[in-house]
């Protein structure tokens, strides 16, 4: 038998009421270099640490996360395929900012342009493929307000598919640093989305070209594969990033930076301390016996009790140390 959220059966794992001191906050001192931030544990959605998480800001091209999870969904659903050929149009090719210099009449894989905009944060790859799917690319950036609409994320809105400020301030793109932050945790369930992210370079258009990652710290933060960087004179230099180490993935964002070096270093420093400070606790798996119901009723005389689902919880290392377990079940059904 089990367990289900509507039987009279509880799983408890209790910290004793002020047994257990709370983790060492985050400190980003008096003057953070940067407008907002957050750190994230992506599995739970478990909060480590905010600033100004929910202040609406500029994303520059961290917007393409979106992008990329309207797509990643699609994909998922069938409806489209990495294979089916994408056609540059003129308008596509003439879109400024990062690109990989893509020529009306060109075609590529679907895979190809994915790889475009995940590595090399490309503008004109991302006006192709919004065409190619949604038929324009207005139509598109319909199809990403919707998306952030159903994941609940009221302070998102799109008017362009890749970030560039290119509108009145009146009328541009917005998100928070918690936004982002569940757009990531979204992206990140797909595989191909973190292997995209995490390739440092690749050749495309036949070697003629190379694709560089604009996230400087692939490579060199232990455990990094991703995310997205973002930079406008709006935005300022913005780094959603994520890393896993162990058996715990956690997702920092970092926006208005007031330079990349400032944010890959905070960015690191957030990360670090959320490593050194939490880790992933498995306070029951699924299928886990949990114990016997006696019955008054049935066949047989009692029931095992078992845990639906795996239940986890980021804690602190000492709050791991001293957390203690019970279990509460009726001693009759």
């Amino acid at each position: 038998m089990s367990m289900h959220k509507s039987t009279p059966f509880f799983l408890w794992a209790l910290l004793i009421a002020g047994s257990v001191n709370a983790a060492e906050e985050f400190n980003p001192g008096p003057n953070p270099p940067y407008a907002a931030a957050l750190l994230v544990e992506a599995e739970t959605g478990t909060i480590l640490f905010e600033h100004n998480a929910l202040v609406q800001r500029s994303p520059a091209s961290t917007l393409k996360l979106l992008f990329q999870l309207v797509v990643m969904d699609l994909l998922e659903d069938g409806r489209v395929a990495l294979d089916e050929e994408v056609q540059v149009s003129r308008e596509a090719s003439r879109i400024g900012g990062s690109q990989v210099y893509l020529k009306q009449g060109e075609v590529f894989t679907l895979e190809k342009m994915m790889e475009a905009i995940a590595i090399s944060s490309a503008n004109d790859a991302c006006a192709a493929v919004a065409e190619h799917i949604g038929g324009s690319m207005e139509a598109f950036v319909d199809m990403m307000n919707d998306h952030a609409g159903r994941l609940g994320l009221d302070r998102t809105y799109c008017v362009n598919v890749h970030g560039l400020d290119d509108t009145p301030r009146s009328n541009r793109n917005l998100t928070t640093a918690y936004d982002l932050s569940q757009i990531a945790r979204a992206l990140v369930r797909y595989p191909q989305a973190l292997e995209w992210s995490s390739i440092r370079r690749k050749p495309f258009r036949q070697g003629k070209f190379t694709l560089y990652n604009t996230n400087g710290m692939l490579g060199r933060f232990r455990g990094m594969d991703g995310l997205k960087t973002g930079y406008t004179s709006r935005a300022g230099s913005c780094l959603v990033a994520t890393a896993q180490r162990r058996n715990m993935r956690l997702i920092s964002v970092v926006l208005g930076a007031r330079s990349e070096r400032v944010r890959e270093r905070e960015t690191a420093r957030i990360l670090n301390w959320g490593f050194n400070t939490y880790k992933r606790v498995p306070l029951a798996q699924a299928g886990e016996t949990l114990g016997e119901v006696v019955l008054e009723w049935g066949k047989e005389p009692g029931v095992e009790a078992q845990a639906r689902d795996t239940v986890i919880a980021i804690l602190s290392f000492e709050q791991a140390r001293q957390i203690q377990h019970w279990i509460e079940l009726p001693s009759e059904y």
